[in-house]
């Protein structure tokens, strides 16, 4: 017989039979069917597959049935073997997180595992589904820990009438195991859960239970999940586990190189106290032989919060001898590398070469000295202009350098360490000059340089001293002079020239001048021979016919009378400048010319 309700809104609900044994026939045909999960029955989980990492349910006992609420408690009918639509669900890393959450990520997978399994109906309420696993508990595996993640939807109904999740772990004679419970219902507010809308969830969390007082015997891991009894409301929750030691493990400890030795306890307990009055899974301590530590641990439960049980430890480790020295000599700037360090300095160095997780890395003891480079220096005064080599490298500017010389093994390298010096000469001459003929010049060279100098002026050829600073110059023609300088004190040598003009009465304005403050033509001046009474006015023009620079009444071939590129106190650009000239001669007569100069950078 069956009875076929209906939801508010007039939808067929769920079936309901009401004959048992009708049920159970026809759910046992339905599992005969090939799934997605096989159905293990009557056989004990080993540790290999306690969390489902074969990718299948091996071990496990897969059952469901319908939860009603009687007389304001949830009950279980029906239970059958096996599963039907979506509620054992062998779940891979693959498949991405709950899609029905969405405010926070919740893998189908327990993080860092392949497989995990979902337990429980996705799509309608008043099923219940339940997975079972016995095994016996030996000296390696008495720390059961699982993992959990849980969501329920929130109907507001009764508790009784709520979707629910519970673990319990029992004993062979079907006692429950003491602080191994943990159930959740559906609520407005669940400890440890969040919301999102109807629905509450608890990512994923993990849990332990002590089974050092039942080694040797079997015990059962059962894990249940349903929804409202009313339906329509779901409860489903993802699952794993491992099979652990109850113990305290220290971490891999190399006493030569490790200052601290680190203990660790089981991971998935609410909280930890250790005798040293830390509160976290992991310690480092100054490892003594024969040393006692326990900590203190308080699994998760829903029960009893007092729940806790102790893990003792004895330090033990084996001495690491030290290894024998290697003595090992380099040049100073060189590095000697072993394994994964390189060291330049002198010192005793003690290295650790990776071999592993499981055994201390090899060591190695390094001697290592340090010999000195052949060091030396020297001063050295070059010429303006001029280069110096050392070794392969050259220099040409003022400077104090290093250079390393190779030398052959196994004699170090030399270390030459240069200050080089430049030597100048600052050196101007007369301006270009203008004269009549059978007149005569005075040309000046000034050193602001200090020194011992030597002076030659060629051509000697109308010259009054052609080995002085300053000398007359009366050439029967147009003649270029050039004075060489020379620096006695170390051998330098510069050059400059002036050019003297044999003229008529007239002037004379060079093509072009560099206003670089060398010494040498940085005025653009008039010049002009005696029979110039004086200029009466000098003009010049910018390129867009502005005046730029003016003066009247001025002796010709006078620097200080010149333009010296300057306008408004900056230094003009380069380029082509007109100028306007008026001069007037002895005889009373005055002339205009107009020209260009270029202004030279």
């Amino acid at each position: 017989m069956r009875t076929d309700e209906q939801t508010p809104n007039g939808k067929p609900m769920a079936i309901r039979y009401r004959n048992p044994l009708m049920v159970r026939l026809l759910l046992l045909l339905m599992y005969a069917l090939p799934g997605r999960i096989p159905v293990a029955l009557g056989q004990g989980v080993d540790c290999a597959n306690v969390g489902f990492e074969e990718g299948t349910t091996r071990g496990w006992v897969l059952s469901n049935g319908a939860v009603e609420d009687v007389n304001q408690k949830v009950v279980y009918q029906s239970e059958v073997p096996g599963t039907i639509e979506n509620e054992h669900l062998i779940t891979r890393a693959s498949d991405g997180n709950d899609p029905r959450i969405t405010s926070e990520a919740i893998p189908m997978v327990a993080p860092g595992s392949n497989y995990s399994i979902r337990i429980g109906n996705v799509t309608r309420g008043g099923r219940f589904d339940r997975i079972k696993g016995t095994f016996l508990v030996t000296p390696d595996n008495t720390l059961f820990q699982y993992r959990f993640a849980v969501i329920l939807e929130n109907p507001r109904h009764e508790v009784w009438q709520q979707p629910e999740f519970m673990i319990r772990i029992t004993t062979q004679d079907g006692t429950t195991i003491g602080c191994s419970l943990y159930n959740v219902t559906s609520a407005g507010t669940i400890d440890g859960f969040k919301s999102q809308g109807d629905f509450r969830f608890r990512n994923w969390t993990t849990g332990a239970i002590n089974l050092q007082n039942y080694v040797g015997q079997t015990i059962t891991v059962e894990v249940t999940v349903h929804g409202c009894t009313e339906r329509r409301h779901v409860g489903y929750a993802y699952f794993d586990a491992q099979c652990l030691k109850a113990q305290i493990s220290p971490a891999l400890y190399c006493p030569l190189v490790d200052p601290k030795m680190t203990l660790k306890a089981p991971e998935g307990f609410a909280s930890y106290v250790w005798n040293t009055g830390e509160t976290t899974p992991t310690i480092r301590i100054d490892p003594v032989q024969g040393a006692r530590y326990w900590v203190k641990v308080k699994p998760f439960s829903s029960l009893n919060e007092t729940c806790e049980f102790q893990l003792n430890h004895i330090v033990s480790f084996e001495r690491q001898n030290e290894p024998e020295p290697m003595a090992v000599s380099i040049c100073e700037g060189e590095g000697y590398a072993v394994g994964d360090s390189t060291y330049r300095r002198a010192g005793t160095y003690l290295t650790r070469i990776k071999r592993g997780t499981e055994v201390c890395d090899s060591l190695v003891k390094t001697v290592l000295t340090v010999r000195p480079l052949a060091r030396s220096s020297q001063t050295v005064t070059i010429c303006e202009g001029e280069s110096y080599t050392v070794g392969s490298a050259v220099y040409k500017t003022a400077g104090s350098y290093d250079t390393r010389i190779a030398r052959p093994k196994p004699l170090c390298d030399s270390l030459v360490t240069t200050n080089l010096v430049i030597s100048t000469i600052a050196l101007s001459v007369t301006p270009d000059t203008l004269i009549r003929p059978n007149a005569s010049a005075q040309l000046r060279a000034v050193v602001s340089s200090p020194g011992t100098y030597r002076y030659t002026w060629s051509p000697a050829d109308g010259l009054s001293c052609p080995t002085c600073a300053v000398t007359t110059a009366k050439p029967p023609e147009t003649t270029r002079y050039t004075v060489t300088v020379e620096n006695t004190d170390v051998s330098c040598r510069k050059t400059a020239s002036v050019n003297v003009t044999i003229g008529d009465c007239t002037i004379h304005t060079p093509s072009a001048f560099t206003p670089n403050h060398d010494g040498n033509n940085d005025v653009f001046l008039i010049l002009g021979t005696d029979c110039v009474a004086e200029i009466k006015e000098f003009v010049i023009y910018n390129r867009w016919g502005e005046v730029i620079f003016t003066k009247q009444n001025f002796p010709a071939s006078n620097p200080d009378y010149g333009w010296n590129g300057e306008y408004l106190g900056t230094i003009s650009e380069g380029g082509v400048y007109s100028f306007r000239i008026k001069v007037a001669f002895m005889n009373g007569k005055v002339d205009e010319r107009r020209g260009t100069v270029t202004l030279i950078h």
